[in-house]
Formats: C-alpha cells, structure tokens, sequence
C-alpha cells in the first residue's frame, strides 16, 4: 500500500479526478496509457529494444490501437511499428507447407500437416505493451486512493465524486485492512447506487406513453450512468454531468 510520505502529482491527479465524470481510476490509466503511447509514437518508434518488444507482442490490443488512430500525427510512428510486425508474421505464415512434412498421426487426423503448428507460431503470448503499462498505473492509484482516504479534504473530494466502478471498486476492498476505511470506502458507493435506482426508477417511468410529456431531469442520461458504474471506462465518452452528450474532456487531455 502506498506510504503517505507527501502529497505529489499523482495525489493531486487522483484528488481532481473525483470531480469529473466517470471512473477516476480509469480516467488516470487512461492518461496514462495516452501518455505512454505519445513517448512511444514520438520518442521511443525508432528505438530498436522497444520496436522488438512491439514486434513480439504484435502491437496493441483493439482499445489502443484505437487510441493511437485518433492521435495527431501518428500515421507514420504506426507505420514504422506495424511494418516490422507484418514483416514477422509474413515470414512466419511463408515458412509453413503441407506434404510430407505431415506425421502419421496428423494424416489419420485429417492431413492438416503443419496448420496447428502453423497456429501456435502465429499466435501471440505476451499481453500488450500499454494494457500492461496501464495495470501498473491501476496498482499505484488504487494503492493511493486507500492511503488517503482517512485524509479528511481527500475523503470528501471522493464521497462528493462519481465513485469507482465496479472493477476498481473490489480492486480497492482487496486493498483495504481496516473496518474504518471499508466504511469510508463503501458508503459514498451505497449512497451513489441507491441515487441510481432512483434515478433509473424516474427514467423508466417517464418512458411510458402515458408520462412521455413530462420532461427529463437528472435522470436523463442514469442509463449511461448506470452502465459506467458498472463496465467503467474514462467517463465511458460520457458525462454524467453534461446531460449524456459526447465527453471529450478525456480526450483533450490525453491528446
């Protein structure tokens, strides 16, 4: 657990995380993450160690890869990264051939000869690089939240927030070693479920022909609210506070 030796920039980035919309624990490891991908796009492309790493994990995942589509001026950082990877994977799908290469046991099989060797060589067995960079930036901010929640100033900053979703909140009561800091965790959550069924009560209803008339309140946008709270996500795109329209603070701030 983190050692409350001073108040530095991730204490503040966790503190002003609590007032904006969704998750802050996603909205940090999405910075993060986005920060990482930058030094990779704009410092690190054409360092030889981290283009093999990127060689051997093919890439990223689906989730960064789309974060690196959007980034200014990253068509040829991708470029340089996916040449070598496609230049890998090439190599390795041209060296596969059927015939008698095949077993004995791999004819009475079906005669798929090489293809399920073929397959395990295609396939790839470490993570992506940012998945990883973000669990070690989710370890530290839960570690930090659970350091200061006795911290009068930071715990009413995260009970007047929009809370953890569902991952980060058991993350957190893993981190927990006390009944007193269990209670100042889970809490402010009951009380923000219990505004949701509300909330989500007052949606349904209004969406009967028979009270279709009656205008939306804060309960306008608690089906985006309530799948954040459980999924999570950097504000899913979404703010809460906004009414459910496009968020793109997240955005902004990890461009």
């Amino acid at each position: 657990m983190a050692q409350k030796l001073g108040k530095h920039t991730p204490y503040f980035e966790l503190f002003d995380a609590q007032s904006q919309a969704g998750c802050p624990i996603c909205r940090l490891i999405r910075k993060a993450t986005s920060r990482y991908l930058d030094s990779i796009l704009y410092e690190a492309v054409l360092d030889p160690d981290v283009r093999a790493k990127l060689k051997a994990a093919q890439g990223f995942c689906a989730e960064h890869v789309e974060m690196l589509r959007h980034k200014p001026g990253s068509a040829l950082g991708i470029a340089l990264i996916y040449r070598d990877i496609i230049r890998s994977v090439s190599e390795t799908a041209d060296g596969a051939r059927f015939g008698g290469g095949a077993t004995l046991l791999s004819r009475l099989l079906g005669g798929r000869g090489n293809r399920p060797v073929l397959a395990a060589r295609l396939a790839v067995d470490r993570p992506c690089p940012a998945c990883e960079v973000g669990r070690g930036f989710e370890r530290s901010y839960l570690d930090l939240l659970i350091a200061y929640l006795d911290d009068e100033e930071f715990y009413s900053a995260y009970a007047a927030g929009e809370g953890l979703c569902m991952p980060h909140l058991i993350g957190a009561i893993g981190r927990v070693r006390d009944e007193m800091l269990l209670d100042r965790l889970v809490r402010p959550q009951l009380e923000r479920y219990l505004v949701m069924l509300r909330d989500l009560d007052e949606f349904i209803r209004k969406r009967d022909h028979r009270f279709r008339h009656e205008k939306y309140g804060e309960e306008g946008d608690v089906w985006l609210r309530a799948m954040n709270a459980i999924v999570g996500g950097a504000g899913m795109g979404l703010s809460a506070r906004a009414g459910g329209r496009r968020s793109t603070d997240v955005d902004e701030e990890t461009t």
